[in-house]
């Protein structure tokens, strides 16, 4: 991966004029349309430094970040569009605040927002053509940071399955790795052979084309020297994540692996794509990545102020 200050000096300089127009041809690729009436003509108005759409037809206003991934964001739309650049370096959320001057905790969730994007584009495209399928786990033995836990029992190898239609040629057209026991996955039942047969078929059944027939697709044995497209595409995921991020706990595995499927087959085109899947797809907040706090009751404000007495003076 490129140094960061060869990344800083090549990353584009945007305009916010030029990212609002590609926020806007994103979302509405048609040209404007009134969430609420689908009326094709809007007034442009301002509020509090806002760029507002406001509908001829029923008055209804919706700005150019709402029903998107950067909706309610208060980061300039300059540096949204900087990450999305450099996404095709996959880069983490340290490198990426101090490349384009923002907190950790902002670089994360813009991260993890883009990451959210491409996760929900993979969910509509399924693997079709000729397949070839490789059962596969992620272990955490040789990751610093959960020592401890795998200590504890509390730590297992991750199953996952790769999927990968390919061409005429052998090259990956498409990629999908799935978490057996993740949001995207089914867990199966049982161990070892049967274990890994029934997570494929169900990795089939949900991510596979409804025209794929049974001839059409290969399972591979799982070989840490194995030449196949498959195998080639695991070890650079499993070498990215160790590299870069010194190795990803469960909770958010699925979201890194979409986000290296995405960046592994899209090439030149995947600034565009990227850009398309924020405009048509709905945010989901930091609470909705990081999920509740457990153990920590809510505290319920029955506190209030003792009224004052009142003296009468006769």
């Amino acid at each position: 991966m490129p140094g960061r200050f060869s990344i800083r000096d090549s990353l584009p300089q945007y305009t916010e004029e030029e990212c609002a127009d590609a926020l806007f041809a994103a979302k509405w690729p048609d040209g404007f349309r009134c969430p609420r009436c689908a009326h094709s003509r809007p007034y442009e108005v301002s509020s509090r430094g806002r760029r507002l759409f406001e509908c001829r037809s029923c008055s209804h206003q919706t700005s150019l970040t709402a029903g998107t991934v950067l909706e309610g964001t208060r980061t300039p739309l300059t540096k949204w569009f900087q990450a999305m650049y450099l996404m095709q370096y996959g880069i983490s959320a340290v490198l990426l605040a101090e490349i384009i001057y923002v907190t950790y905790k902002t670089a994360w969730l813009i991260n993890h927002k883009l990451r959210h994007a491409v996760g929900e584009r993979d969910r509509v495209i399924p693997l079709e053509g000729s397949l070839q399928l490789l059962g596969e786990y992620y272990g955490y033995d040789y990751h610093r940071y959960f020592s401890d836990r795998l200590a504890h029992g509390e730590l297992k190898p991750q199953p996952i399955v790769v999927g990968a239609s390919l061409d005429e040629t052998g090259d990956i057209v498409h990629l999908k790795m799935k978490a057996v026991d993740g949001p995207e996955g089914n867990a199966a039942p049982g161990s070892g052979d049967s274990e890994d047969e029934e997570a494929i078929e169900l990795f089939v059944q949900k991510h596979t084309s409804a025209g794929v027939a049974p001839g059409q697709w290969e399972v591979l044995e799982r070989s840490h020297r194995g030449r196949k497209a498959p195998h080639h595409a695991w070890r650079e995921v499993v070498r990215w994540l160790a590299w870069t991020f010194g190795g990803i706990g469960p909770k958010h595995l699925q979201a890194y692996l979409n986000e290296f499927c995405f960046r592994r087959v899209r090439g030149s085109s995947m600034l565009a794509e990227l850009i398309d899947c924020c405009g048509t797809t709905d945010t989901i907040t930091y609470r909705g990545l990081v999920g509740a706090r457990s153990g920590i009751r809510p505290i319920r404000w029955t506190f209030r102020r003792p009224a004052r007495s009142k003296r009468y003076v006769g």
